[in-house]
């Protein structure tokens, strides 16, 4: 099979990690060619990188309707996760020891609830229905007095499925349970205004928007005390000690102040394309499933399986022709497992390791879409021809 060459290639998993946008990486030169000081020092170099850190930080609140002085900015979205629910269960008084969230959460989510659980906290997974939706009333019965913190992503990472946030949260304000937001794939995405009338910490990260890897945010409700995950120091109110990373900071406002200003039409513009893609394939593939279809979702996101195709080899096809596709598994030690989110969506071991994601983005093309369109089908073929022959 011809491989591809780099400036052929279309980049389709924009769930995984997004493209640095031309604004993000003119901030980012910019900051790293003028500044010079420790945002923390007082001097003049330092009030300069100052100014810019509280610059990108107002861009990056903005983005989730939040202020300032709410942000955290941390190393990206799975350590802003981890500060909230740690930083909830670190102060958590005796008798409160367990932890509630979504069966279908990011690992982020579900790696912190289990290391919470060697000390001592019990983790509670709410099951979703056929289309991945958490189910709420199963959310609502969990929240009993020994509920230290409860978390649920807004929009799933494999599936782009939104999820019930405003309702789980405002059950949870009502017996006065500390609620996480992971809003890391919803950012940008959809509008998040609203969530401090039911939440009290939300997780951002930059590189899912444009943005540079290796920042992200945690924005904490007034008055919601977290003990600090990082200590060491004075930085970020205290709540992340270290010294801030005042480059990546600017690309990241950047970033969020471009998202924040295309939300609605990149949403049109991403929806028209999700929606030729899923009817084209719905009319090429017999026995095609797809995951979360009937369920709203963010727009930039298909995932579906077909029929005795495992996901990974599909990727490595297309791969081979110049697309950059995910399954919807992860890969542990070299095993590739199936994705828990299928398999908790109630669909078998074979679907779950077939699942593939197609994620667009930003800088998503129609010529690039029409590519893939084209191409997916022969790829299809030739995976099949290639089981078959191994048999």
């Amino acid at each position: 099979m011809k491989t591809d060459s780099s400036a052929e290639r279309v980049f389709l998993d924009h769930n995984a990690t997004s493209p640095l946008r031309p604004s993000a990486r003119a901030a980012i030169v910019d900051a790293l060619d003028r500044i010079r000081g420790n945002p923390a020092s007082i001097h003049r170099e330092g009030r300069a990188a100052h100014r810019v850190l509280e610059e990108a930080r107002e861009r990056v609140a903005a983005l989730a309707a939040g202020a300032a002085r709410e942000t955290i900015l941390t190393s990206g979205g799975t350590e802003a996760l981890a500060a909230a629910i740690r930083g909830v269960c670190d102060r958590a008084p005796e008798g409160k020891r367990r932890i509630v969230v979504g069966a279908v959460e990011h690992s982020a989510v579900l790696e912190t609830a289990r290391q919470a659980s060697r000390r001592g906290f019990v983790v509670v997974r709410v099951p979703c229905d056929g289309e991945g939706r958490v189910d709420v009333e199963q959310f609502v019965i969990h929240l009993g007095d020994d509920v230290a913190v409860a978390a649920l992503q807004w929009a799933n990472n494999e599936t782009g499925v939104l999820q019930p946030v405003e309702e789980v949260g405002r059950a949870c304000r009502r017996v006065g349970i500390p609620f996480v937001i992971d809003a890391v794939q919803a950012a940008g995405k959809v509008p998040l205004d609203g969530w401090r009338g039911f939440a009290d910490a939300l997780a951002l990260s930059a590189h899912k928007i444009g943005g540079p890897q290796g920042v992200g945010a945690l924005l904490v409700r007034d008055g919601v005390i977290l003990a600090p995950l990082v200590a060491g120091g004075s930085q970020e109110q205290r709540r992340r000690g270290g010294t801030p990373a005042v480059a990546l900071a600017a690309g990241f406002g950047a970033a969020a102040a471009e998202a924040l200003n295309e939300l609605s039409t990149t949403n049109r513009r991403l929806l028209r394309l999700r929606a030729r893609i899923e009817t084209r394939l719905r009319e090429r593939f017999d026995g095609l499933q797809f995951h979360g279809q009937g369920a709203a979702r963010v727009a930039n996101t298909v995932n579906f399986a077909l029929p005795g195709i495992p996901g990974e080899t599909l990727v490595i096809a297309l791969d081979l022709l110049g697309f950059a596709v995910s399954t919807g598994s992860a890969c542990t030690s070299g095993a590739v497992e199936p994705s828990h989110v299928i398999l908790a969506m109630g669909r078998g071991e074979e679907e779950a390791r077939g699942a593939v994601r197609v994620s667009l983005g930003w800088n998503t093309r129609d010529e690039e879409v029409e590519r893939f369109l084209e191409l997916l089908p022969p790829a299809v073929d030739r995976v099949r021809d290639g089981l078959r022959g191994g048999r």
